[in-house]
């Protein structure tokens, strides 16, 4: 099989490249099992940066996840994923483009939570898991995590000041979605 090609989730956040901080849970019950990966994220201010957010992403029905490193200086590219870019790389206009394009649909076109339409990983899991799982992957900024799962649902809150993790004490959940996959 070639390699494991990635996709761009569509959602209305982008991974913080500064304070990501990926958490992991993995646990089971006796309805399914679960993971959570709560992360630093941002959503896009008037001048074309990023506020501070605190994301937390449920994935239902995940049997399978792992956690590895990568370095802060390189996308996920730099463990070996391809990835559809969702507009031509020029550093000369990156952030004016990507702004354009977020403000124009709505979600960040790459928010570094990515879903795998070609994946080495799933294709190898037995013949129960070809239907109905997908791979899913979340790029921090100095490691990624992945999972396999039927489904995910995600819930942000500000984070304004403090600990990332008393956010939800803090405020409201302030915006949530769920795949439509």
């Amino acid at each position: 099989m070639s390699k494991t090609v990635l996709t761009a989730c569509r959602v209305p956040w982008a991974v913080s490249p500064t304070t990501s901080g990926l958490v992991l849970t993995h646990s089971e019950s006796d309805v399914e099992p679960t993971a959570s990966i709560v992360l630093g994220a941002g959503r896009l201010r008037d001048d074309d940066l990023t506020d501070d957010r605190r994301v937390e992403i449920t994935f239902g029905g995940c049997f399978f996840s792992r956690f590895g490193p990568k370095s802060d200086d390189h996308g996920i590219e730099s463990v070996g994923y391809d990835v559809d870019e969702p507009f031509p790389y020029d550093p000369a206009n990156y952030r004016e483009l990507r702004a354009r394009i977020w403000r124009e649909t709505g979600f960040c076109p790459d928010p570094d939570f990515y879903e795998a339409r070609r994946s080495e990983w799933l294709a190898t899991l037995p013949q129960w898991f070809q239907h109905g799982y997908h791979h899913y992957v979340v790029a921090g900024r100095d490691s990624f995590v992945e999972v396999i799962a039927s489904r995910y649902r995600w819930r942000e809150w500000i984070w304004s000041t403090g600990d990332r993790e008393s956010s939800p004490a803090c405020g409201p959940v302030v915006g949530e979605g769920e795949s439509t996959a």
